[in-house]
């Protein structure tokens, strides 16, 4: 009856799949193998909170063998009973074992139901299992009035390197890119630049300002001559080398099944295209993301409610997706952002100032947008345990010449000296109109003193 779900360690060629820090079923498992069963069941335990089946497993046989924890059959048996719901086989097996040996069945029963209550299928599936059927990619986005391509690095191209990059950024009521910041990039410090560079001209058609505008670049070289060149030569160790990612995620990976989702997500890398031959359904990109997801991986939880919300309007996904921002926001600055600016949005059902300065506060030491977004928000709704002008000069040292923030100071000089004010709002003008920014607050502010 001791066994717990197997998993090969294995060491993969890339330094970038190197375990993650954070726990998912392959680290678990390798805590396990080495018998450090205390920190085994305390990962397989997070990973149970998500509705991790695997997990749910090992804990139900760790509690049968006192490993990492007390030797308890009646909790071992509810462990192994919510396993089955999970669709695995062997757990209901053992589960009616157990029962068939054990007198005092009300003890079983109680044992259950208060495991039900957290990690039974039916309550965790409601809480964290997306509907991918109702997920869109037509759905209405901000329109693009001009764009320009990235460059594709030199080195990059002739390696035959390929990766991509996830920008969030604000889009004014102008049209113009505003506050671009990378969430993910991949190969680090490859692409990045380029596509920044290029965002930094686009323009979207005018309209209502938008926050937290996301966007995944691909830079794929499948079909130009660098890949017909390169891969000829390479193809046979590359197949290797996917195969092993196969093999990683299939594992619980989470870092290697975020990674292969990005992948999934492009049809056009050399990777996607050896992948696809395992992962051929258009949504299986979303059912691995979900996967690393579940795998306690903060950054995939990040982009899975970030798929949600953009690509689907039904409430049971909005409720979802609001349920992994909050699981990612426990570690991920970008959830904590995202959060906030859900919360301060007085058009969001979320609306909840005070959770805003909360979230904002949270963010900012990692995330520099945090710091402006933050003093923009206190000013609007002030909090006695904040102090606006020093969050305001913390977010001018990042920028100095931001219009917004420049506005802002204008506004809280105004009751103590009136004419360095207007000095501060007509340099916030000059540097919206340099800028390309909506300037109808600042002109707004001027015509009023």
């Amino acid at each position: 009856m001791k066994h717990v779900r197997p998993i090969e360690l294995i060491i993969l060629i890339l330094a970038l799949f190197a375990t993650s820090s954070r726990a998912d079923l392959f680290t678990a498992t390798h805590y396990y193998q080495q018998q450090n069963y205390v920190k085994a069941y305390d990962e397989f335990y997070q990973l149970a909170q998500l509705g991790n089946g695997d997990a749910i497993y090992n804990l139900a046989v760790m509690s049968l063998h006192g490993q990492g924890t007390e030797k308890n059959l009646s909790i071992s048996h509810a462990w192994f009973s919510i396993a089955a719901e999970y669709g695995i086989a062997e757990a209901l097996k053992t589960a009616h074992l157990i029962s068939s040996q054990y007198a005092d069945k009300q003890v079983l029963e109680q044992a259950l139901q208060q495991r039900k209550s957290q990690f039974g299928y039916q309550y965790l599936s409601e809480k964290y299992q997306p509907d991918f059927s109702k997920t869109s990619t037509q759905l209405p986005s901000s329109e693009r009035t001009f764009d320009k391509q990235p460059d594709y690095p030199e080195q990059a191209a002739r390696q035959g390197i390929e990766g991509w990059v996830w920008l969030e950024f604000d889009i004014d009521a102008t049209g113009v890119v505003k506050n671009i910041i990378v969430i993910d990039d991949y190969p680090k410090n490859i692409f990045a630049s380029s596509l920044i560079n290029a965002v930094k001209v686009w323009r979207y058609k005018p309209g209502k300002a938008k926050k937290n505008h996301s966007l995944i670049y691909h830079f794929t070289t499948y079909k130009g001559k660098e890949y017909k060149r390169t891969l000829a030569f390479q193809q046979q160790d590359y197949k290797a080398q996917i195969r092993r990612h196969i093999d990683a995620a299939e594992q619980g990976n989470a870092l290697v099944q975020y990674y292969i989702a990005n992948w999934l997500s492009s049809n056009e890398y050399n990777a996607s295209r050896l992948l696809k031959y395992h992962w051929r359904d258009d949504n299986d990109y979303l059912t691995i993301l979900l996967a690393a997801a579940k795998n306690n991986l903060p950054i995939a939880q990040y982009k899975l409610a970030v798929e949600l919300l953009t690509n689907s309007d039904d409430k049971t996904q909005f409720d979802v997706a609001l349920n992994w921002l909050k699981r990612s926001a426990l570690h991920f600055s970008p959830a904590q952002y995202k959060l906030a600016t859900l919360y301060s949005d007085k058009h969001s059902q979320l609306f909840a100032p005070y959770e805003a300065t909360k979230w904002f506060k949270r963010s900012a030491s990692n995330d520099k947008r945090a710091i402006k977004a933050l003093s923009l928000h206190l000013y609007k709704h002030p909090s006695d345990d904040e102090n606006l002008a020093q969050w305001l000069k913390m977010a001018l040292e990042h920028d100095e010449s931001d219009p917004e923030l420049l506005l802002l100071q204008a506004k809280l000089t105004h009751s103590t000296n009136k004419k360095k004010s207007i000095e501060i709002a007509q340099s916030a003008l000059k540097q919206a109109q340099k800028r390309h920014w909506d300037t109808s607050q600042i002109e707004q502010f001027l015509g009023q003193l």
